[in-house]
């Protein structure tokens, strides 16, 4: 025969699920998409439950996948029982720290949303020391594990730094030390002995800075395990309390191909600074030497915070003028956290007063607990004035508004969410927005034959945000991009898994780019060609 065909096959699924997200995984320090690839899992009580589908619709339970752009998108369909479920990205391969964010039903939005989730990476520990815009501390070291997988004895700390804190005043980021007791005997989570060269490095979150708070690990609303002997010794419901963070700390020790040595025969000593400011959000006091302070470790294969132990709060040797000290030993690595968790909360609000008045652009929100009570929560792309934030804990916060610049156009210190926080923006200048329309398609290999609308997702990246969400129809209408905006459009094939990605400058009133797939199986005569 001489007639060219599409071989039939079916459309994708529509994705019909209320709830839509994209996860962009983002260089902390560079706020850059991450371009290695990163290993991304899905956990908790939703993707048990298979409420939480991949981008072809099929559930993510048991299933892990990949991204080479730091994208990956995911929907729910949340059913009303226990509707949480995490997100855990990262490379250790390529020096990425595994780290995430934890997804509840109550503090999502219908629709369409993008969430950035900040990834350190260890091979860049000497420049996220020098950077003094980054709350962050980090060091690096080599071992070398001897017979029988036993170390020699190690002592590796952070150096300490100061910062600008979420007040703008100076603060310590504080220190963060591991010591090994020699011939410990270290094996990888699946019991096998460490062996060669081992990389050890100490990462120190500052508990004041928001690039620090923002790479928290599983969110401030957490989804937590606790055991008897702890203040929760009766167990926490999901959505319950909120932590109220001392500081964090990341602990890795790998091999030469990336794996990480988790485990340790005998314990090591842990120990994560604690400002001196920070306050019992119970009883409102601030810690003193002897006090007890909890601490949490992060379990990366159920993105749950796990109780550990009550630590003891004591002096530093020699005494610092900003920072106590919290040690505790441990048989295993992993983030560990100083942390109370305030387990009584409200449903807070802000109502944000635009001016001018009507306007709609896109508005960008850190809410950032006050010195000595740390949390942090973030809100992206608001349109609206009025929002209301269920579990939200009864402490004052600094709430900031940004635009999608990251200018900063309105602010609220001290203040209560459950009492309701009411901000003002700045006089914003005008913009011209604009609309850009894709209509994404796929084709036999000679891009005409057989041409039909692909389900998919665009997104426009303006080296700032994400803008964008699902299409069930193949076209889709970006609108509130400041026109004369240059960025980059992301469009995914959900039938083939494929990306493509072009540079353009959106303009008003209307932009409209084509996007065709010429990878449909088509058949000429009786010779089947594939692209």
């Amino acid at each position: 025969g001489s007639g060219t065909s599409p071989v039939t096959t079916p459309p994708a699924e529509v994705i019909t699920a209320a709830y839509k997200y994209v996860f962009s995984f983002v260089d902390a320090r560079t706020d850059a998409p991450i371009t290695d690839t990163l290993t991304i899992q899905f956990t908790g009580p939703a993707v048990d439950s298979g409420e939480v589908l991949d981008s072809s619709n099929s559930s993510v339970k048991g299933k892990s996948y990949t991204t080479t752009n730091g994208l990956i998108a995911a929907a729910a369909n949340f059913n009303g029982s226990d509707d949480v479920f995490s997100i855990l990205g990262g490379n250790l391969v390529k020096g990425w720290n595994t780290s995430g964010v934890q997804i509840l039903r109550e503090t999502s939005k219908l629709g369409e949303q993008v969430i950035t989730v900040k990834l350190n990476n260890n091979n860049n520990a000497a420049a996220i020391q020098a950077d003094t815009t980054l709350g962050i501390g980090m060091t690096a070291s080599s071992t070398t594990a001897g017979a029988g997988g036993a170390l020699p004895a190690t002592t590796l700390s952070t150096a300490d730094k100061t910062v600008s804190n979420a007040e703008g005043s100076a603060e310590s980021v504080g220190t963060a030390k591991i010591t090994i007791p020699v011939n410990t005997v270290a094996r990888d989570a699946a019991g096998n002995l460490a062996s060669g060269t081992l990389k050890l490095t100490v990462t120190k979150y500052g508990n004041s800075d928001v690039d620090a708070l923002v790479a928290f690990p599983g969110g401030f609303t957490p989804n937590v395990t606790v055991c008897s002997g702890s203040e929760l010794s009766g167990g926490a419901a999901r959505g319950s309390g909120n932590f109220v963070t001392g500081g964090f700390a990341k602990f890795n020790l790998t091999d030469s191909s990336g794996k990480a040595i988790k485990k340790f025969d005998t314990p090591v000593t842990l120990t994560i600074d604690l400002p001196k400011t920070s306050k019992n959000p119970s009883t409102g006091a601030t810690v003193k030497v002897g006090d007890s302070y909890p601490v949490w470790s992060f379990d990366e294969s159920t993105g749950k915070w796990v109780f550990e132990a009550n630590g003891t709060v004591q002096d530093k040797n020699p005494a610092s003028a900003s920072n106590f000290e919290v040690v505790f030993q441990s048989t295993h690595l992993s983030y560990w956290n100083l942390d109370y968790f305030a387990s009584d909360n409200c449903t807070g609000s802000i109502n944000i007063a635009r001016n001018p008045t009507g306007d709609t652009r896109p508005l960008y929100i850190d809410i950032v607990g006050v010195e000595g009570s740390r949390y942090y929560r973030s809100i992206s792309g608001v349109t609206d004035s009025a929002l209301t934030l269920l579990y939200s804990p009864r402490i004052n916060v600094n709430v900031t508004i940004k635009d999608s610049k990251g200018n900063v156009v309105g602010s609220a210190l001290n203040q209560s969410l459950c009492n309701g926080v009411n901000v003002s923006t700045s006089q914003l200048p005008t913009i011209t927005y604009a609309t850009l329309q894709t209509n994404v398609t796929e084709s036999c290999p000679d891009g005409v034959t057989g041409k039909r609308s692909v389900p998919t997702y665009v997104y426009f990246y303006d080296n700032s945000v994400y803008q964008g969400g699902y299409t069930s129809t193949g076209s889709s209408s970006i609108g509130n991009i400041e026109s004369g905006l240059n960025g980059q459009l992301w469009v995914w094939n959900r039938l083939t898994s494929q990306w493509s990605t072009s540079s353009l400058t959106v303009n008003a009133p209307t932009t409209t780019r084509d996007v065709n797939f010429p990878n449909l199986q088509c058949v000429t005569g009786s010779v089947t060609s594939a692209q």
